[in-house]
């Protein structure tokens, strides 16, 4: 940290230890341990006060050393982007590893990436902070209201940090252009953070936080625009320590306390969406993606065959067929009954929870849907249904309207649809399986 001054330099280590050390731990507090496995364990603050001693030691290999299993906690954050709902959230796990690199690089004398002294020290509270910390405190907003301004801070505030993250490899003006939007984002959730309800320390807390932000931002924004243009601006050590400060200690840590002294933020329990049975018979609800799929399950039927691979998809034999792992808690469809299908190979598996809302039973059709509840990658609802039409031909008809739930599902876009037929034709396989033992002289004769 030569560069910088030495109150600057000092100043700077110790945001890193507050933020290695309080604001991370008590980030994952605040999300639980849906998002990050064992979220209050005392392993990360432990590797954070590594961290931060590493800070105040010599360059070299020891204070390397010592930042090393920060580094390792950091990856593990960031493989947890997957669970979380918000793409703020997201970039919040994944940013301290970022930081916790350049941390690394730095303690050892290295550079990263064309970049070395100042610059990597710099991008540690950065990371911190300006990734971690906000954009942690936007997704937590974003969780307890909803609005406008949330869904903007949502969206603006992640997109700001990786376009200042771009900005350094690009330009000055790209990471201006990051700076705006960054400040967009966060001026919106300061915004809806004013509004949330709370004891008077808790509003106090909140407020401080709301109105520091907007004040820091003011001073990223001339810094980045006299970086790119040239007109008179701050020094990075004046930035380190007011902008840097302010924004660790005034927004960060205030607003996160505030947080935590309102309380646990209401997870839902119940179903994920409002047009609840609408897959049964009405038409499907706007503002979702619509799928209906028909598959010939045999041409002239017999007289007991939808009865028969009917009761088998109600007692979950069609998902077994077709190889479908699925997990429930009684041993027939009825409405409430919880299940949850898992996909995948090892441990790489999606855990899709879902609550049956209708059963029916009719001469020409058996079936069931069942709606998403939380943890589901989307929120809508499906049906599985046996029918027999008046040329008394058997199939197999999913009918479903969903969208979309979490941030890296969005942004894979169509390729869902892809995925959800597949797994459709596997199912209809099974429902063919079922019907081919049923019609079998051993599955007659049982």
């Amino acid at each position: 940290m030569s560069e910088l001054a030495p109150v600057a330099a000092d100043a700077v280590r110790v945001v890193v230890g507050l933020g290695t050390v309080v604001v991370l731990p008590l980030g994952l507090r605040l999300l639980s341990d849906k998002a990050v496995p064992r979220s209050a364990s005392m392993l990360w603050p432990l590797v954070g006060l590594l961290a931060a001693v590493s800070v105040w030691l010599p360059v070299g290999p020891a204070a390397a050393a010592l930042a090393l299993p920060f580094a390792a906690a950091s990856l593990v954050l960031a493989g947890c982007v997957l669970r979380v709902r918000l793409l703020s959230t997201a970039v919040a796990l994944a940013t301290p590893l970022v930081g916790a690199l350049a941390l690394v690089a730095e303690r050892a004398g290295w550079g990263l990436l064309g970049f070395s002294g100042d610059y990597l020290a710099l991008t540690v509270p950065h990371m911190l902070f300006a990734g971690f910390g906000a954009c942690l405190v936007v997704g937590l907003v974003a969780h307890a209201t909803a609005g406008r301004l949330t869904r903007v801070a949502a969206t603006a505030a992640p997109t700001g940090v990786l376009l200042v993250l771009v900005g350094y490899f690009v330009s000055d003006a790209a990471e201006l252009l990051g700076a705006a939007v960054l400040t967009l984002g966060l001026w919106c959730a300061a915004a809806a953070i004013v509004g949330l309800a709370g004891s008077p320390v808790t509003r106090v807390l909140l407020g401080v936080g709301a109105a520091t932000i907007v004040a820091s931002m003011l001073l990223a924004l001339w810094w980045a625009l006299g970086e790119a243009t040239g007109i008179a601006h701050p020094s990075l050590s004046w930035m380190a320590g007011t902008h840097g400060v302010a924004n660790a200690l005034g927004f960060v840590l205030c607003t996160m306390l505030g947080l935590r002294l309102r309380g646990p933020l209401p997870e839902p329990t119940g179903l994920t969406y409002t047009e609840v049975g609408a897959t049964q018979g009405g038409p499907l609800p706007a503002g979702y993606r619509h799928l209906r799929v028909r598959h010939l399950l045999t041409p002239g039927s017999r007289a007991d065959d939808l009865a028969r691979v009917g009761d088998a998809l109600l007692r979950w034999q069609v998902h077994a067929a077709a190889g479908i792992e699925l997990l429930h808690d009684a041993d027939a469809a009825a409405p409430g009954v919880r299940v949850a299908s898992r996909l995948g190979l090892g441990p790489v598996r999606l855990h899709e929870p879902c609550e049956v809302v209708w059963v029916e039973r009719t001469a020409d059709r058996v079936g069931f849907g069942y709606g998403t509840v939380s943890g589901h990658l989307f929120r809508g609802e499906e049906s599985f249904t046996v029918e027999r039409d008046a040329a008394g031909d058997l199939w197999f008809v999913v009918s479903a309207y969903s969208v979309p739930d979490l941030w890296w599902v969005r942004a894979v876009g169509p390729l869902t649809v892809v995925g959800q037929r597949a797994y459709l034709r596997l199912l209809a396989h099974g429902a063919r399986r079922v019907l081919a033992v049923d019609r079998s002289p051993a599955g007659s004769a049982a």
